[in-house]
């Protein structure tokens, strides 16, 4: 049946006048029903951007609650002696036992060509120099020289140095430059003559020209004989003799090397999966201040040196492209001392380890800590930081397993 019939067939049987009626009724509840669901639409949509509003705005809200800013209230949430406040540790940290390290004697071994080359080097650092005018320079010797420069008989700037020591055959100075010196003997005063490269990237401006070096040789630097005398001479503030040199040598590079070791076991064997928030976001909050502060010195320092600093603020010196981006840096780097302070305090309880007065106050005199440095970080983040973790170190040490 057609839509048309179908209207009419309502009506069928009503007089002509009572059937306009109810058509008239019928349109004015079908325009009230079609404004009902235009007040309705109209207002989810109005709930809808204003819902969209309200999210947008209290994502914000939240983002600026939660924004990290700088702090230098280094020792906040600490206990006097180093601890975190209101933070069980072993909540947080996964460590090891503190009593069953083991470190493998490779990582600390010490050969006897290792104590060879450090006695060389301390030779080497304690040539003498010889003047007697019947040693003869040779390829390979040391030498003390003054000389000036001159092209076309006018001396030429970088052309000139006194007591410069120079290695013969090094291939240090230009063109047969020292080749010229074998022979000589302190002493002698002679010419060398030389061209500089061309192309010389050092002074494009003296490539190809010939100069002459007015030399005089002062003196050959030789090697003496590691023996008890010269540590006597040169060494005595570690030994005395050249046997007792040797083995503070031993002592102090496998002391080195086994905390070296120890710090590396740490940092391999301590995790957590989780951290105290309040306490790492305030890690965060100095973090922030520690780049500002190494962001202002990196600054001045390239000024000093008269060189543009590359980066125009912290954010970019942290490698951070956005704001969010740095505040994710400041989050990791906040995760990463919080694993270490807390490991460095469970490993200290395991080690039944607390750091006393007489402790610090032998930490400050020793490392002439002023006390301006003292009022800037407070007692327990020094305790926190240096103190503690050195007692755990040594503490490891005195029973660690090197095998």
């Amino acid at each position: 049946m057609a839509e048309n019939e179908k209207k009419n067939s309502k009506y069928e049987g009503m007089s002509a006048s009572k059937a306009k009626r109810e058509r008239q009724k019928e349109e004015r509840e079908k325009d009230k029903r079609a404004k009902v669901r235009s007040r309705v639409i109209a207002g989810l949509v109005v709930l809808a951007i204003v819902g969209c509003i309200g999210a947008a705005y209290g994502r914000q809200w939240y983002k600026e609650k939660n924004k990290i800013k700088p702090s230098t209230d280094y020792s906040a949430m600490l206990n006097e002696d180093g601890t975190i406040q209101n933070v069980n540790v072993t909540d947080y940290v996964k460590d090891f036992d503190v009593n069953s390290v083991k470190i493998a004697a490779a990582d600390v071994a010490y050969t006897d060509e290792d104590l060879q080359n450090d006695i060389q080097n301390q030779l080497d650092q304690f040539k003498e120099l010889k003047t007697d005018a019947s040693l003869t320079v040779k390829s390979g010797d040391e030498v003390s020289i003054d000389y000036v420069g001159t092209m076309d008989g006018v001396e030429f700037d970088g052309g000139s140095a006194q007591d410069y020591r120079l290695t013969i055959g090094s291939g240090s100075f230009i063109d047969n430059f020292e080749d010229q010196l074998i022979g000589t003997h302190p002493g002698d005063k002679v010419t060398v003559n030389v061209t500089f490269p061309d192309p010389y990237e050092n002074n494009p401006d003296y490539a190809g020209k010939a100069a002459s070096f007015a030399v005089t040789v002062k003196g050959i630097y030789e090697t003496a004989e590691f023996n008890d005398e010269f540590v006597k001479k040169n060494l005595s503030s570690y030994a005395e003799t050249a046997e007792a040199y040797k083995q503070y040598l031993k002592d102090t590079n496998y002391d080195n090397k086994l905390s070296t070791a120890i710090d590396t076991y740490i940092k391999d064997n301590i995790s957590a999966d989780k951290y105290p928030d309040d306490y790492l976001k305030h890690l965060q909050s100095l973090q922030m201040t520690i780049d500002e502060e190494e962001y202002n010195y990196m600054a001045q320092m390239y000024s000093a040196y008269g060189m543009d600093f590359p980066y125009t603020s912290v954010m970019e010196y942290k490698g951070a492209s956005t704001e969010d981006a740095y505040q994710e840096v400041l989050k990791s780097e906040a995760e990463n001392s919080c694993l270490n302070n807390m490991a460095y305090q469970d490993l200290a309880a395991q080690a039944g380890i607390t750091a006393t007065d007489d402790q610090y106050k032998n930490f400050i005199t020793e490392n002439e800590v002023s006390d301006e440095v003292i009022e800037q970080y407070g007692k327990p983040y020094i305790v926190q930081q240096y103190i503690l973790p050195g007692l755990v170190k040594d503490y490891i040490k005195e029973h660690v397993t090197v095998e």
